[in-house]
C-alpha cells in the first residue's frame, strides 16, 4: 500500500488563470529540497471523470541523476500512478521514456506494475549502457570533423573558411559549466534535460541540444557501442 498523499489544501480554490503579479501571492508550484531535489506541482480537470480536479507531482533529483518520478493523484489526494521516466527526452513509441509505471486504486493499493525497461532486450548496448557511453565519450573527434567543417565553422566560429578546426579547438570553444566536452554532462541540469534519444532498429539516435549553439546528432551502434556518425546542425531558433 502506498500512503503518499497530495496536499490538496495547498491548492484549494487555485484559479485557472493567474497573472504574474497574483501568482506571487499564491502557494508556490515548485519546491526545492535541501538536497537540491525539485518538486513541481500541477492540477488539472479530468474530462473523463466529470471534470474533477486531479493532481500531479514531478520529483526531479539533482544532477547527476538521469531519472525522475511523475506522480498522479486522485481528487481525494490519494496516489493514482507513479512513473519512473528519463529526465531528458526518449522518442520511442509507445512509452516515450516512461520505463516503470505503478497504478494504484483509490485506497492506495497497488493494482499493477508495468515495466517497459526490456524494450531494448535484444540489443547488447541497452539504454543504461548507452547513457554510460554518452557520459564518457568525447562529443566530437577529429575523424568526424571533415564533413561538418563548414557548418561548424559558420555555426560556432562564424567563419566558413575555418581550416584549422580540431576536436580540441571545438570542445575548448564550447566548454562551460554545462558542456564538459562529453556527449552528455550529467552534472549539468541543462544538458541532462536537453538530450534526446530514439531507436532506429539497432541504431541509437541521440541529439545533444546546445541552444543557442545548435545541435549535435549521433548514431551509435546498439550492438557494439561504436559511434558511427556525428553531425552538427547550426542554430536556427531565435
Amino acid at each position: 500500500m502506498n500512503t503518499e498523499k497530495f496536499d490538496i489544501k495547498r491548492f484549494e480554490n487555485y484559479p485557472d488563470v493567474v497573472s504574474m503579479e497574483d501568482e506571487k501571492k499564491l502557494p508556490a508550484k515548485k519546491d526545492t529540497l535541501s538536497d537540491g531535489t525539485i518538486i513541481e506541482y500541477s492540477l488539472w480537470d479530468n474530462n473523463e471523470d466529470g471534470n474533477k480536479t486531479y493532481y500531479t507531482k514531478i520529483v526531479t533529483p539533482p544532477p547527476p541523476a538521469l531519472f525522475k518520478k511523475v506522480k498522479d493523484f486522485y481528487p481525494s489526494g490519494t496516489i493514482q500512478k507513479e512513473t519512473e521516466t528519463f529526465v531528458g527526452q526518449v522518442d520511442i513509441e509507445p512509452f516515450y521514456g516512461s520505463f516503470i509505471t505503478k497504478d494504484y486504486d483509490k485506497n492506495g493499493y497497488l493494482l499493477k506494475t508495468t515495466d517497459r525497461s526490456d524494450f531494448d532486450k535484444d540489443l547488447k548496448i541497452r539504454f543504461n549502457d548507452l547513457l554510460r557511453i554518452l557520459k564518457t565519450e568525447q562529443m566530437i573527434t577529429d575523424n568526424f570533423i571533415t564533413k561538418n567543417k563548414e557548418n561548424i565553422g559558420i555555426g560556432l566560429f562564424h567563419d566558413q573558411e575555418n581550416t584549422q578546426l580540431t576536436s580540441e579547438k571545438i570542445i575548448d570553444n564550447l566548454k562551460s559549466e554545462d558542456c564538459n566536452g562529453k556527449i552528455l554532462n550529467a552534472n549539468s541540469d541543462f544538458e541532462r534535460k536537453n538530450i534526446k534519444v530514439s531507436l532506429n532498429k539497432n541504431i541509437w539516435m541521440v541529439t545533444k541540444d546546445m541552444y543557442p549553439q545548435g545541435y549535435w546528432d549521433y548514431k551509435i551502434d546498439g550492438n557494439t557501442g561504436k559511434i558511427i556518425d556525428v553531425n552538427y546542425r547550426q542554430e536556427n531558433r531565435p
